[in-house]
Protein backbone atom coordinates (compact mmCIF):
# COMPACT_ATOMS: atom_id res chain seq x y z
CA UNK A 1 0.00 0.00 0.00
CA UNK A 2 1.36 3.37 -0.58
CA UNK A 3 0.71 6.61 0.66
CA UNK A 4 -1.38 8.90 -1.71
CA UNK A 5 -1.24 12.55 -1.95
CA UNK A 6 -3.86 15.01 -4.36
CA UNK A 7 -1.86 17.93 -5.73
CA UNK A 8 -3.07 21.45 -5.19
CA UNK A 9 -0.82 24.06 -6.99
CA UNK A 10 -2.41 27.70 -6.14
CA UNK A 11 -1.66 30.30 -8.43
CA UNK A 12 -2.94 33.99 -8.30
CA UNK A 13 -5.79 31.94 -6.02
CA UNK A 14 -6.67 29.19 -7.96
CA UNK A 15 -6.16 25.80 -8.49
CA UNK A 16 -4.13 25.28 -11.64
CA UNK A 17 -2.01 22.47 -13.48
CA UNK A 18 1.20 22.86 -14.83
CA UNK A 19 2.87 21.27 -17.86
CA UNK A 20 6.58 21.03 -17.45
CA UNK A 21 6.37 23.49 -14.59
CA UNK A 22 5.73 26.30 -17.31
CA UNK A 23 3.13 28.81 -15.87
CA UNK A 24 2.19 29.78 -19.40
CA UNK A 25 1.45 26.31 -19.92
CA UNK A 26 -1.44 25.75 -17.46
CA UNK A 27 -5.19 24.93 -16.91
CA UNK A 28 -6.85 26.20 -14.44
CA UNK A 29 -9.63 24.50 -12.22
CA UNK A 30 -10.84 26.55 -9.81
CA UNK A 31 -11.42 27.27 -5.95
CA UNK A 32 -8.45 25.44 -4.01
CA UNK A 33 -10.62 24.89 -1.08
CA UNK A 34 -13.53 23.36 -2.86
CA UNK A 35 -10.93 21.13 -4.16
CA UNK A 36 -9.43 20.11 -1.10
CA UNK A 37 -12.48 19.42 0.84
CA UNK A 38 -13.83 17.45 -1.63
CA UNK A 39 -10.27 15.11 -2.11
CA UNK A 40 -10.11 14.90 2.27
CA UNK A 41 -13.38 13.16 2.14
CA UNK A 42 -11.61 9.95 1.06
CA UNK A 43 -7.93 10.85 0.94
CA UNK A 44 -6.76 12.09 4.52
CA UNK A 45 -3.66 13.74 2.91
CA UNK A 46 -2.91 16.83 0.74
CA UNK A 47 0.34 17.98 -1.52
CA UNK A 48 -0.61 22.28 -1.65
CA UNK A 49 2.12 24.04 -3.46
CA UNK A 50 1.91 28.32 -3.61
CA UNK A 51 2.91 28.80 -7.23
CA UNK A 52 3.37 32.49 -6.63
CA UNK A 53 5.56 31.37 -3.62
CA UNK A 54 7.42 28.98 -6.02
CA UNK A 55 8.04 31.56 -8.68
CA UNK A 56 8.93 34.77 -6.75
CA UNK A 57 8.98 33.94 -3.13
CA UNK A 58 6.10 36.21 -2.77
CA UNK A 59 3.76 33.87 -0.66
CA UNK A 60 0.65 35.20 -2.44
CA UNK A 61 -1.56 32.56 -1.53
CA UNK A 62 -0.78 31.84 2.28
CA UNK A 63 -4.41 32.98 3.17
CA UNK A 64 -5.96 30.27 1.02
CA UNK A 65 -3.68 27.49 2.34
CA UNK A 66 -4.23 28.60 5.75
CA UNK A 67 -7.77 28.50 5.20
CA UNK A 68 -7.36 24.69 3.78
CA UNK A 69 -5.50 23.49 7.03
CA UNK A 70 -8.31 25.15 9.07
CA UNK A 71 -11.04 23.33 7.35
CA UNK A 72 -9.58 19.50 6.56
CA UNK A 73 -8.97 16.89 8.33
CA UNK A 74 -5.86 15.87 7.15
CA UNK A 75 -2.42 15.41 7.07
CA UNK A 76 -1.17 18.33 4.84
CA UNK A 77 2.53 19.13 3.31
CA UNK A 78 2.97 22.73 1.87
CA UNK A 79 5.64 24.36 -0.11
CA UNK A 80 6.29 27.11 -2.64
CA UNK A 81 8.57 29.76 -1.49
CA UNK A 82 9.69 29.07 1.93
CA UNK A 83 13.25 29.97 1.99
CA UNK A 84 14.05 31.49 5.02
CA UNK A 85 13.88 30.12 8.58
CA UNK A 86 11.03 32.19 9.48
CA UNK A 87 9.18 31.56 6.27
CA UNK A 88 9.72 27.82 7.66
CA UNK A 89 8.57 28.21 11.02
CA UNK A 90 5.54 30.38 9.96
CA UNK A 91 4.52 27.49 7.98
CA UNK A 92 4.43 25.25 11.03
CA UNK A 93 2.69 28.19 12.63
CA UNK A 94 -0.64 28.06 10.56
CA UNK A 95 -0.47 24.52 11.12
CA UNK A 96 1.15 22.68 8.07
CA UNK A 97 2.36 18.98 9.43
CA UNK A 98 5.19 19.14 6.35
CA UNK A 99 6.96 22.18 4.82
CA UNK A 100 8.35 21.12 1.49
CA UNK A 101 11.65 23.06 0.83
CA UNK A 102 12.98 23.19 -2.71
CA UNK A 103 15.54 26.01 -3.59
CA UNK A 104 16.60 26.97 -0.02
CA UNK A 105 17.29 23.07 0.50
CA UNK A 106 20.85 24.14 -1.48
CA UNK A 107 21.10 26.60 1.92
CA UNK A 108 23.51 24.53 4.51
CA UNK A 109 22.44 26.73 6.85
CA UNK A 110 18.61 26.41 6.43
CA UNK A 111 19.31 22.48 6.13
CA UNK A 112 20.86 22.55 9.75
CA UNK A 113 18.29 24.84 11.57
CA UNK A 114 15.31 23.65 9.61
CA UNK A 115 16.04 19.83 10.71
CA UNK A 116 15.25 20.56 14.52
CA UNK A 117 11.47 19.59 12.77
CA UNK A 118 11.08 16.03 12.04
CA UNK A 119 8.70 16.54 9.26
CA UNK A 120 10.97 18.79 7.05
CA UNK A 121 10.61 17.50 3.25
CA UNK A 122 12.96 18.02 0.49
CA UNK A 123 11.25 18.20 -3.32
CA UNK A 124 14.58 17.27 -5.75
CA UNK A 125 13.35 18.51 -8.58
CA UNK A 126 15.12 17.04 -11.63
CA UNK A 127 15.24 17.96 -15.34
CA UNK A 128 17.84 15.75 -17.58
CA UNK A 129 19.47 14.89 -14.18
CA UNK A 130 19.90 17.77 -12.42
CA UNK A 131 18.54 20.20 -10.22
CA UNK A 132 16.16 22.80 -10.63
CA UNK A 133 15.82 25.56 -8.75
CA UNK A 134 13.05 28.87 -8.26
CA UNK A 135 10.34 27.65 -9.51
CA UNK A 136 12.11 25.13 -11.62
CA UNK A 137 13.70 27.99 -13.77
CA UNK A 138 17.04 27.50 -12.96
CA UNK A 139 19.65 24.76 -13.35
CA UNK A 140 21.52 24.37 -10.01
CA UNK A 141 24.07 22.50 -12.44
CA UNK A 142 23.79 19.42 -9.53
CA UNK A 143 23.24 16.24 -10.00
CA UNK A 144 20.03 14.49 -8.21
CA UNK A 145 21.72 11.71 -6.55
CA UNK A 146 24.68 13.97 -5.38
CA UNK A 147 22.13 16.51 -3.93
CA UNK A 148 20.33 13.41 -1.76
CA UNK A 149 23.67 11.97 -0.88
CA UNK A 150 24.14 15.72 0.94
CA UNK A 151 21.00 15.54 2.54
CA UNK A 152 20.18 12.33 3.66
CA UNK A 153 22.27 12.21 7.02
CA UNK A 154 20.03 15.50 8.08
CA UNK A 155 16.37 14.93 6.48
CA UNK A 156 14.29 11.48 6.12
CA UNK A 157 11.84 12.81 3.79
CA UNK A 158 11.83 13.77 0.33
CA UNK A 159 9.59 14.13 -3.15
CA UNK A 160 11.38 13.22 -6.46
CA UNK A 161 9.91 15.31 -8.63
CA UNK A 162 10.17 14.68 -12.93
CA UNK A 163 9.89 17.96 -14.36
CA UNK A 164 9.82 17.02 -17.94
CA UNK A 165 6.75 14.69 -17.10
CA UNK A 166 4.89 16.82 -15.02
CA UNK A 167 1.70 17.10 -16.16
CA UNK A 168 2.14 14.90 -19.76
CA UNK A 169 0.55 11.92 -18.18
CA UNK A 170 3.64 9.83 -18.70
CA UNK A 171 5.65 9.07 -15.23
CA UNK A 172 9.44 8.35 -15.35
CA UNK A 173 10.98 5.11 -14.75
CA UNK A 174 12.72 5.37 -11.71
CA UNK A 175 15.61 2.89 -9.95
CA UNK A 176 15.47 3.21 -6.44
CA UNK A 177 18.55 5.48 -5.53
CA UNK A 178 17.83 6.27 -1.86
CA UNK A 179 18.05 4.01 1.36
CA UNK A 180 15.20 3.57 3.97
CA UNK A 181 13.75 7.44 4.06
CA UNK A 182 10.40 8.44 3.00
CA UNK A 183 10.62 9.26 -0.93
CA UNK A 184 7.19 10.64 -2.57
CA UNK A 185 7.11 10.42 -6.63
CA UNK A 186 5.95 13.13 -8.97
CA UNK A 187 5.36 13.79 -11.85
CA UNK A 188 2.85 12.66 -14.98
CA UNK A 189 0.63 10.14 -12.65
CA UNK A 190 -2.56 9.36 -15.00
CA UNK A 191 -3.59 5.98 -14.58
CA UNK A 192 -4.04 3.08 -11.29
CA UNK A 193 -1.19 1.52 -12.87
CA UNK A 194 1.14 3.95 -13.03
CA UNK A 195 0.40 4.42 -9.25
CA UNK A 196 0.98 0.41 -8.61
CA UNK A 197 4.26 0.78 -10.68
CA UNK A 198 5.41 3.66 -9.09
CA UNK A 199 5.00 1.93 -5.38
CA UNK A 200 6.84 -1.22 -7.14
CA UNK A 201 9.70 1.26 -7.63
CA UNK A 202 10.08 1.60 -4.19
CA UNK A 203 8.13 4.98 -3.31
CA UNK A 204 6.19 5.58 -0.05
CA UNK A 205 4.31 8.07 -1.37
CA UNK A 206 2.79 8.82 -4.61
CA UNK A 207 1.57 13.13 -5.56
CA UNK A 208 -1.16 13.28 -8.19
CA UNK A 209 -2.74 16.33 -9.98
CA UNK A 210 -3.74 16.83 -13.10
CA UNK A 211 -4.92 13.31 -13.50
CA UNK A 212 -7.68 14.18 -9.98
CA UNK A 213 -8.50 17.56 -11.73
CA UNK A 214 -9.14 15.77 -15.19
CA UNK A 215 -10.69 12.83 -13.79
CA UNK A 216 -8.16 10.20 -15.37
CA UNK A 217 -7.97 8.99 -12.08
CA UNK A 218 -10.83 8.85 -9.48
CA UNK A 219 -11.18 9.24 -5.61
CA UNK A 220 -12.80 5.84 -5.57
CA UNK A 221 -9.95 3.91 -7.15
CA UNK A 222 -7.49 5.78 -4.76
CA UNK A 223 -9.32 4.42 -1.53
CA UNK A 224 -8.29 0.80 -1.88
CA UNK A 225 -4.67 1.66 -3.11
CA UNK A 226 -3.38 4.00 0.16
CA UNK A 227 -2.55 2.97 3.11
CA UNK A 228 -4.97 4.19 6.21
Amino acid sequence: MIDIYPAIDIYNGKAVSLTNGDINNKNVYGDPVEYAMKFTEKIKRLHIIDLNGALTGNKKNIGIIQEIISNVNAFVQVGGGFRTLNDINYGYKIGADSIILGTSALNDEIIEKSSIYSNITVSIDVFNNSIRTNGWKTNAYVNYGDFYNSLNKKINRFIYTSIKNDGTKKIEDIQKFWNSEYFMYAGGVNTVNDIINIENSGFSGVIIGKALYENGIKMEELKCLQKE
